[in-house]
């Protein structure tokens, strides 16, 4: 399963990262831990682990829920923290990503905690000065920088309650603002009248009034890169929840299928190219991490035939990627930590600091090419591989592109080719094969469908 093949992964690093171990579920023993995270560098908490060896423990859901409750309940400020239950064979293990916190200093039950070695200790008045002082290197101030000539009016109130009603759910009883202009000062999104950037482009009715780099553009290239058509142009230009819905139904309309058909038969067995989840995520990522303070940097995806860019401003952090896909385990640190706070509350992103994981294992698990994160000049860019697809290329379809010169043509013309030797279902399944494996594009519909040769050549006529 993903998550025991990323804890041995931690375990291969954990002389490189905070890594606590416990071999108890102790609320009170784990909450401390979680606290000192908080307040150092972050790291990760394995529950049913000595350092050496798994224990066996039995938890139910409900006790991990509780969990969940106790640290929004116990700790404050509320803090990102991640917590999932697993099982190591028999022994139910519960994985904790805690993210350093961006709020510094962070109390439990009003003591500080911060983590020495590899335990939390109460933290002396000198260290609380200086968490008080400290910055975070990755942290970007942008979000929290006032919104000239902005205000409360210029939000959707709706999109603001809907996210309060799901902080709500997380509190255990603990009571959080619940109006706007409050819960907004609480997680430092405004301060009294003031809205900040992070409000803005979280929740604004029309953020792109204030900042034109609130876009996303999304672009098919059904010709590749080298090709000079765009077959559609889509600009998202709104806030961030509702620009991820309206990205995810695109996807959801236009994500590029791939077919199989059986000998003989007119049905196709269909699938996407991309998984799901995966391109969910991905949006995420691009949305919570890019560098907002880049007024040129708007998020673009450009579909390809065969893959899928997704470009963001900002680069990820060196040591967390190794050459283009070997993701190692890491203090996670987000640059925009407030509006990544408020996709979390929002069920937006359901592992934390492991989003990247998520991505990659998503495709390998589907038996597709890994995705591949590239870095250039403060840009990010993520390429997702569409499944490959191979077809056994017939006699019919070398023939034709050996003595067809055209370049564009119409099933008419492949079955006229052939002098009347093949039925009008054989060369709708010969053209079809083709276009999804990425040797035609077709354009039109109906009696005005025509098709296209790409630059994708059969190796079987080439040379």
């Amino acid at each position: 399963m993903e998550t025991q093949s990323f804890i041995q992964e931690l375990l291969k690093r954990k002389g490189e990262l905070n890594l606590a171990f416990l071999q108890e579920f102790d609320v009170s023993v784990i909450l401390q831990n979680i606290c000192g995270l908080l307040n150092s560098e972050g790291g990760w908490v394995l529950v049913g682990h000595n350092g050496k060896k798994f224990v066996h423990l039995e938890l139910s859901d409900a006790t991990i829920n509780n969990l969940r409750q106790e640290v929004n309940t116990q700790i404050s400020p509320q803090p990102l923290v991640y917590i999932a239950k697993d099982l190591d064979g028999n022994n139910d293990v519960v994985l904790i990503n805690v993210l350093k916190g961006s709020r510094q200093p962070y109390t439990l039950n009003n003591i500080y905690y911060v983590f020495a070695g590899d335990s939390p200790v109460v933290a002396n008045q000198d260290e609380i000065s200086l968490l008080l002082r400290s910055s975070n290197e990755y942290t970007s101030t942008w979000e929290k920088t006032t919104v000239i000539d902005c205000s409360i009016k210029d939000l959707d109130q709706d999109e603001i309650i809907r996210t309060i009603s799901e902080a709500e759910k997380m509190s255990k009883g603990k009571v959080l603002p619940n109006t706007p202009e409050e819960f907004l000062n609480y997680f430092q999104l405004s301060d009294y009248g003031n809205i900040k950037n992070g409000a803005l482009v979280l929740f604004g009715i029309d953020p792109i009034r204030f900042l034109p780099q609130c876009r996303i553009r999304i672009s098919v290239l059904p010709e590749g890169k080298t090709g000079d058509k765009f077959e559609d142009i889509e600009l998202i230009e709104s806030n961030l929840f509702d620009s991820f819905n309206r990205a995810k139904d695109y996807f959801r309309r236009y994500n590029p299928l791939i077919s199989s058909f059986k000998e003989n038969e007119w049905d196709r067995d269909t699938q996407l190219k991309f998984p799901d989840d995966a391109l969910d995520e991905a949006i995420v990522n691009a949305m919570v991490h890019r560098d907002y303070g880049d007024v040129s940097g708007e998020i673009t995806i450009n579909i390809y035939p065969n893959k899928i860019e997704i470009t963001n401003s900002g680069e990820i952090p060196s040591d967390i990627i190794k050459g283009k896909n070997n993701i190692k385990p890491h203090h996670s640190v987000f640059r925009n930590p407030a509006i990544a706070h408020m996709f979390y509350l929002r069920g937006k992103m359901e592992k934390l600091g492991r989003g990247l994981t998520l991505i990659r294992d998503s495709f390998v698990k589907a038996g597709y090419r890994k995705p591949e994160w590239t870095f250039q000049s403060g840009y990010t860019t993520l390429t997702l591989f569409s499944k490959s697809i191979k077809i056994q290329l017939n006699d019919r379809m070398i023939d034709f592109f050996a003595g067809f010169k055209e370049n564009v043509f119409s099933r008419q013309d492949y079955e006229d080719f052939f002098k009347g030797t093949i039925a009008e279902k054989t060369a709708r399944n010969d053209l079809s094969k083709l276009v999804e494996s990425g040797f035609l594009i077709m354009t039109g519909k109906g009696s005005l469908t025509k098709y296209k040769r790409t630059e994708k050549q059969l190796p079987e006529i080439t040379g």
